[in-house]
């Protein structure tokens, strides 16, 4: 078998081509949609393409692949393809590439003179060791603060015990005013908030394991999102924290 795909394959490829055949490929990364939902949205594409899912929780890689044996012709089809499912999938396809979510983020902060600060309870610092993890990042992230507990929410990001006590600390109320504090404490264009429960213990028939509020601060904004998200404890705290991301991505295109 391996003797079959390493000689005579590419010889009938030949054959059937006229010439020698070369293939083109690039890497699409989506997140928010399902594999389902993705394929369901590029039913229909066209053109002598393959197109390969690879499943990289949280996200969905995409792999175009276009073969022939003219190589303007596949770079011109594949760049037709990718306009294709770019048109289609709109926002939700967010890199290429080598791309990653935080380094998208970074280089919109940057394209948009725009500064971020974090405060995470559920995510525990995982939003900010992302931003992080690319060069440069301080020119635009400002502070992150890891608040676990009711004190340190308190002291450090200014809740009032009163909301404390009154919704809890995975509420939206307590959540809002996370972000609200590291923001205004940072003076950053954004400020960026989570707290929840990522389990296995802690959940209640009124805040399951999974709940998790995020919330996106601006001067002019408070955006609260609530979220259920299903996983164990890494996972809940991997996808809180690129959608996290997502929503400042889309903040910042005004999408």
């Amino acid at each position: 078998m391996v003797l079959v795909e390493s000689s005579s394959l590419p010889f009938v490829r030949e054959l059937i081509h006229g010439g020698k055949e070369i293939a083109s490929m690039s890497l699409l990364k989506v997140f928010g949609l399902t594999e389902a939902e993705v394929k369901e949205m590029l039913q229909g594409i066209k053109g002598g393409i393959e197109l390969v899912y690879l499943p990289c929780f949280p996200e969905i890689h995409l792999k175009v692949v276009v073969r022939g044996s003219d190589k303007e012709e596949i770079e011109t089809r594949r760049k037709q393809t990718e306009d294709a499912i770019a048109e289609r999938l709109g926002g939700y396809l967010f890199g290429r590439a080598d791309e990653v979510m935080e380094g998208v983020v970074g280089r919109l902060l940057r394209e948009k003179s725009s500064t971020i600060a974090v405060a995470e309870s559920c995510t525990g610092g995982l939003i900010a060791h992302r931003i992080t993890e690319i060069p440069g990042s301080s020119a635009y992230f400002l502070r992150g603060v890891v608040a676990y507990s009711n004190q340190a929410k308190e002291e450090l990001l200014r809740v009032p015990q009163s909301i404390l006590d009154k919704y809890g600390p995975v509420s939206r109320e307590v959540a809002e005013q996370m972000a609200m504090g590291v923001r205004e404490g940072s003076k950053a264009t954004i400020g960026i908030a989570t707290t929840g429960i990522a389990g296995p213990t802690g959940g209640t028939s009124e805040t399951p394991i999974g709940r998790v509020f995020i919330v996106l601060a601006t001067e002019a904004l408070r955006e609260v999102k609530q979220y259920d998200f299903i996983g164990d404890r890494h996972g809940i705290k991997l996808i809180a924290s690129e959608e996290a991301l997502d929503r400042v991505r889309r903040y910042l295109l005004g999408i």
